[in-house]
Order: structure tokens, then sequence, then C-alpha cells
């Protein structure tokens, strides 16, 4: 168990909002905030999953009027849709795209390499590798095809930029482990701001329960849970 207390400040209503598209989903910005941060091995969802995916998201933007042949147009910036929706509207995008995610993450699709042991705890040590330089790491538990961390950027490192340094290491790693090469991560992070203390708690039973959930034995996960302090 992490000891330290790590301060904690929710979602600002009236802060200042970054928001882009890298993919399926939105990911919000914003300065000194908390994130839940799911990252997936490549194999861990289907081409079917995926292809599911591209095609109820279209379906949500056609339903408010956008056409979405734009993602495919040369110079296209998702940026320009984010900006047309209102907030609610991407957060029902959001929550509903993060639901059936985890839903088939949970089913155990792909190599599920990181129930070995010795590989899953290559990615533990990432995740805590800039604990007090660059971020903050809260609780996050290690699956066999993917992560749950809670995360605070410092220093003025972005969130991106730490999880490009996690991903990428991990990967040269643990390739160099089993002997082969290719794409090991999912390109696309899940990261969702964490609005209140409320929403930290409920993130941190999600850690908690993910392994039993998954029906996990003991040594198929690594986890880790943290304290924390209100800002």
């Amino acid at each position: 168990m992490n000891v330290e207390k790590i301060p904690f400040r929710g979602f600002d209503e009236r802060g200042e909002v970054r928001v882009y598209y890298h993919g399926i989903l939105p990911h919000w910005r914003q300065a000194n905030c908390t994130y839940f941060v799911t990252f997936r091995l490549a194999d861990a969802l289907p081409a079917g999953v995926i292809r599911e995916f591209e095609y109820e998201r279209d379906q949500w933007l056609l339903h408010r009027g956008i056409d979405p042949k734009l993602l495919n147009a040369e110079g296209f910036d998702w940026k320009n849709i984010g900006v047309q929706l209102p907030k609610n509207d991407q957060r029902l995008y959001e929550r509903t795209m993060a639901t059936k995610l985890n839903k088939y993450l949970d089913a155990g699709h792909g190599s599920c390499v990181l129930k070995r042991p010795d590989l899953a705890k290559i990615v533990a040590n990432s995740l805590t590798h800039f604990h007090g330089d660059r971020v903050l790491t809260g609780d996050y538990v290690v699956m066999p095809n993917h992560v749950h961390v809670l995360m605070r950027p410092i220093n003025g490192f972005e969130l991106e930029d730490i999880l490009q340094a996690v991903k990428s290491f991990t990967a040269n790693a643990i390739n160099r482990k089993l002997g082969v090469n290719g794409p090991f991560w999912m390109r696309e992070s899940y990261d969702h701001i964490v609005r209140d203390p409320e929403q930290l708690e409920a993130f941190q039973n999600y850690i908690r329960a993910n392994p039993e959930k998954a029906m996990l034995t003991s040594h198929e996960y690594l986890f880790q849970n943290a304290t924390y302090r209100l800002e």
C-alpha cells in the first residue's frame, strides 16, 4: 500500500479545458487534475469489436448532424467536431464508449501476457518510476490484458507524454523478454478527469474490484491502493 497521501483536486467547471480526439474517444485536459486512465494490449480488442466501436461512433455523430465522412477528410482535425458538440453530449459519448470498452476488456480477449507476474511487474514499476517527478501515481491494477491507474501529472508534464513514456519502455522491455517484435499496446488510451471526491472513491473501488469481477486468481494481477488528501 502507498502510505503517502496524494493531493487531489476535482474538476473545475469554470476552469480552462482542452478537448481533443485521438481515435474513438475524446480526451479532456485541465491543469492540476487527477485522471482515471485505462490502456490495453494491442490484441485486447478483436477487430470486430473495433469496427463496432467505429460504427457506433459514426451513428452517434450522424444523430447529432455531423457527417462521419469528415473523419477521412485530408487535414481533418477531430477538435473541430469537439467544438460543435455540447459538453453533456461529449460526456455521454465518453461514458457509453468506456462502459463498452471495459466490458470487452474484462472478457479476457487476446494473449493476456500480463498474467505473467514478471511481465506485470515491469508495468507496475514503470507506473511508479516517475512518481513525485512527473506524476503522482495513485491506485492501479495491472490486469492480464489492460491497466487501470489513477494519475495526476505535475511539474508541467502532460498526461499523454507520461503515458507514452510508460508504454514505450514497457513495450520494448516485454517484447525483449518474449522474443517478439511489433505493437504491444493499443495506440489510444482511455482517460477521464476525476470530477470530485465521490467519483475518486468510485474509481478506487472499481480498480480494487476489477480482478474479482474478471475472476482472476491472486497471482494473475498486480494491485496498489493509495490514500488522498483534498486540496
